[in-house]
């Protein structure tokens, strides 16, 4: 089983209701979990230590994310010298893997990568306008447009901010998180498991359901974060809808039973 994380498992600091009871199912009925996350403001570690905190303890092994799936799609094109508009623990993640990154003064890149970037300041917008002009190929790390929040709250997310650099320059980008091929990757890769074996879980249906549907997984959807039934379209073919992960747990116990 697959799980996303923001508004799959928890929002902003709060479980969603029912998390523990899908951790204990899954301990119980010997299903393997893995959290694939298209969030890259974030270190793997973090979330790990985040779910262990919350009550579902996890190594940074167990989690799956963009920043990973990007640093590895950077490495295998060759592209070695970066300009990143991220947080640093996407830096530490692409460098982890070998790859530099540049700073603000650094004339020449092999590409721009655009993430989630929290810590954002216009001079990084700048800086990665002066690179694009050059005609530098640009990566963003996911398409997610937004990212929710508690109390129905939510902010810009790397595709809004990919959005800025793309208008201004006339650019195009490349997204590598769900539901691009790369996070397949990456999820067979760290895996035993192929097509229906693989439940998606997630709240999203541009990114977690598209992914499932794309590649021939389980897709499940979960109403607790962005997406309610109004708006499912007429492209949107979830395997399952369920309230939260609480109600997805009840019936995978009923379904062992």
């Amino acid at each position: 089983m697959i799980l996303d994380l923001d508004g799959t498992v928890y929002l902003g600091d709060e479980l969603i209701p029912g998390a523990l009871l899908l951790r204990q199912a899954a301990q119980d009925l010997g299903i393997d979990v893995f959290f694939l996350t298209n969030n890259s403001s974030r270190s793997r570690s973090y979330y790990a230590s985040k779910l262990t905190r919350m009550g579902w303890p996890v190594t940074s092994d167990g989690v799956l994310s963009s920043s990973q799936a990007t640093a590895i799609t950077l490495k295998n094109r060759g592209y070695r010298r970066l300009y990143v508009v991220g947080t640093e623990s996407l830096t530490d993640e692409l460098t982890a893997y070998g790859l530099t990154v540049c700073d603000d003064r650094e004339e020449h890149v092999d590409c721009v990568v655009v993430g989630f970037d929290t810590s954002l300041v216009y001079s990084k917008l700048r800086a990665a306008g002066r690179h694009l002009q050059r005609g530098t190929p640009m990566i963003s790390t996911n398409p997610d447009l937004v990212c929710p929040l508690e109390g129905g709250e939510f902010i810009p997310d790397c595709a809004a901010i990919s959005a800025c650099l793309m208008t201004a320059y006339g650019v195009t980008t490349e997204y590598i998180g769900k539901p691009e091929r790369g996070m397949l990757d990456l999820v067979e890769a760290n895996t035993p498991y192929r097509g229906k074996q693989i439940a998606m879980v997630g709240d999203r249906l541009y990114t977690d359901i598209r992914f499932g549907s794309r590649w021939g997984l389980l897709s499940v959807l979960t109403l607790s974060g962005e997406t309610s039934l109004p708006d499912l379209g007429p492209d949107d073919h979830p395997d399952l809808i369920v309230d939260d992960v609480g109600q997805l747990a009840e019936m995978i116990r009923h379904a062992r039973s």
